[in-house]
């Protein structure tokens, strides 16, 4: 009897041990099963990507707000440049005044080459190109125009010289 006893004893602690492990793996399944479930539903409904997106349009914006601060520093430096070279007269200006232009010119591409990575920056460098172009032009121009005038005076010294020639020869044939 004492055998049966055991027994009945060691079914009843099997059985009051199953059922604490049955409970704690039902209670580890639930929280398991809780855990996913509140992950899928807040994660999709988060504002994570949200914030990640702020924080890019912040930078954007940022990057907005120094290129607008840069442009303002240089609009004085492209309106000088405007002037100098609509007054520049290569002929008569000294060389001075030619080297200030190209060392604003150059400040102006330098100022995209430290900020390529943004195109926008591309402007100053299209900018200092169409003001050399200019500046090429203008120098080309007056080289050219003072070609002109050298051999109009040519010409006419050369037309002079053939008329008194001319006369020369009339006159020693009439002699």
């Amino acid at each position: 009897m004492r055998e049966n006893e055991q027994l009945t004893q060691n079914r009843t602690t099997i059985n009051h041990r199953e059922k604490t492990i049955g409970f704690v793996y039902v209670l580890l399944l639930f929280l398991a099963v809780s855990i996913c479930c509140c992950m899928i539903i807040f994660w999709t409904n988060s504002d994570f990507d949200t914030t990640r997106q702020k924080d890019i349009v912040l930078v954007k914006v940022e990057k907005i707000k120094k290129f607008q601060e840069t442009q303002k520093e240089y609009k004085p430096v492209v309106d000088s440049l405007y002037n100098r070279i609509y007054k520049l007269k290569p002929g008569i200006n000294a060389q001075y005044e030619e080297e200030d232009i190209k060392y604003l010119l150059n400040d102006l591409k330098n100022t995209y080459q430290n900020n390529g990575w943004d195109n926008r920056y591309k402007v100053f460098m299209h900018v200092a190109d169409f003001y050399q172009m200019w500046l090429t032009d203008k120098k080309e121009l007056w080289s050219k125009r003072e070609n002109i005038s050298t051999f109009k005076r040519n010409l006419e010294e050369c037309e002079i010289g053939l008329e008194s020639k001319k006369q020369d020869w009339r006159s020693a044939l009439k002699k």
